[in-house]
């Protein structure tokens, strides 16, 4: 009756699981990424004007349409934010900003229904079918509990003296590192650079403790290549993101721009 979390499946099962961001709000990118191959899709809200509201849920329609997996950033780490985004039929959350034991069992316990957790409820909403058909009930929240990835984002100082801690609390599925804020917590002001000796030991920290505990990294793939996938691989990290759509866009535009517009102007 609900459709199968098969990027979680994958993950288990150890593959490499290929995935892309959504930037711009577009349902249409949301396709043409799903039509693509890719198996699963990071819909961002953080850094996006979006809530939890139509457009939202058209893009995960979308992903839907196109048989692909979409996991949704939130804004915060609030019992709303992860219970419409799993109401609107995302398959996992990403929780920014988790840098203690207590935030990551907020965000467990908000993506969850009771016993596991706090997770408001409600029959008519889109992840339950609206109550349409052969609905059951218990197996709604069999399946949500069951299916829903829960994925802390670290990407604060604090984290570090805490990962041990964050990475034993039950029911996170899965953990991400965030180098560029990590950095900047740090006061270094430095984009996506795992060369810097500080960005690296705390990179290479979070892949220990979660290999350990067999949890799955999400990592982006940077710089995006064939050597670059297969070294994060070697490493564990088989949750692979491969860029965004809005900076393939304007590397497009840039590169159009350089290369045949700026010489016919």
């Amino acid at each position: 009756m609900f459709r199968e979390n098969t990027l979680k499946k994958d993950l288990a099962a150890g593959k490499i699981s290929c995935g892309f961001a959504v930037m711009s709000r577009s349902p249409l990118i949301v396709e043409m990424l799903g039509y693509s191959g890719f198996d699963w899709l990071f819909i961002d809200t953080e850094h996006v004007p979006i809530y939890s509201d139509m457009t939202l849920e058209n893009m995960i329609r979308a992903a839907e349409a196109s048989g692909v997996v979409p996991i949704v950033r939130v804004k915060e780490n609030r019992e709303h934010y992860i219970r419409n985004a799993l109401e609107a039929g995302a398959m996992g959350v990403v929780v920014p900003h988790v840098a203690t034991q207590e935030d990551a069992e907020r965000a467990v316990s908000y993506a969850n229904f009771p016993p596991k957790g706090i997770r408001g409820s409600d029959p008519t909403v889109r992840s339950a079918r609206y109550r349409t058909g052969d609905f059951s009930w218990d197996a709604y929240i069999k399946y949500s509990n069951e299916e829903a990835l829960v994925i802390p984002l670290l990407e604060d100082k604090e984290f570090l003296e805490n990962l041990d801690d964050i990475l034993d609390v039950e029911g996170i599925n899965a953990v991400s590192f965030g180098p560029t804020d990590y950095a900047l917590s740090l006061g270094l002001n430095l984009l996506y650079d795992f060369d810097h000796p500080r960005i690296a030991e705390a990179f290479e920290a979070v892949i220990e403790g979660a290999n350990k505990r067999n949890l799955p990294v999400l990592a982006a793939v940077n710089p995006c290549t064939v050597e670059q996938s297969a070294k994060l691989a070697d490493m564990g990290v088989k949750f692979q993101l491969f860029g965004t759509d809005i900076a393939l866009i304007a590397g497009s535009i840039d590169s159009l721009m350089k290369d045949v517009v700026s010489k016919v102007k």
